[in-house]
């Protein structure tokens, strides 16, 4: 695998899988991709912290139910308008994605933060650079406060994938340690 450090810096990259296709439209704004991904930010989170706090009322979720069928209803309708799923490497200087997924010339490039909201960052990019299978480009936008964006959301990728890999690896501990206790207890099992 080529070593893209001179594409992606210094700082963290985190591999993931996510749409992507070239784009024509205006690119994201700093504030408005930060709103984006706060709240996508925001959403997982409370989706995940739901189950260690006190049971919700039933109002609030038949409300929320509603708002997943909604939610449902609109990602039916624009599944079609969302790109193939390619894996790429990220980092807040910049992007790595396989070959041919973008045309070389492209300037734009729509990414789209998570599987279920049909709402992409808009980026610009240097040229493209073609290694192997892969091709890489730096961010060509000027406003810090989009960097800053990014760089915040690889933060928060990263540590998502840190805590998965943790949460696996004790689940893998757990299962290793009750096979060796299984296999104990059946070894000095009196016959």
């Amino acid at each position: 695998m080529a070593d893209w450090q001179d594409v992606l810096g210094e700082g963290l990259a985190v591999t993931l899988e996510l749409p992507i296709a070239a784009s024509d439209r205006l690119p994201t704004s700093g504030d408005v991709a930060a709103r984006l991904l706060d709240a996508i930010a925001a959403l997982e989170a409370e989706s995940s912290s739901r189950s260690n706090e006190e049971p919700t009322p039933p109002e609030l979720t038949r409300l929320e139910l509603k708002l997943d069928l909604l939610m449902d209803l609109v990602m039916t309708l624009l599944a079609d308008q969302l790109p193939h799923c390619f894996e790429l490497r990220l980092s807040s200087e910049g992007i790595v994605i396989p070959a041919g997924v973008l045309p070389l010339d492209c300037t734009r490039v729509a990414i789209y933060p998570c599987h279920w909201l049909a709402q992409p960052l808009i980026l610009e990019l240097n040229p493209l650079i073609q290694r192997d299978q892969q091709c890489g480009a730096t961010w060509c936008s000027p406003d810090y406060s989009l960097r800053e964006v990014l760089r915040r959301w690889v933060f928060r990728l990263h540590r998502r994938e840190v805590a998965r890999r943790r949460l696996q690896s004790d689940h893998e501990e757990l299962d290793l340690t009750r096979a060796t206790a299984s296999t104990l207890a059946h070894i000095t099992k009196p016959v």
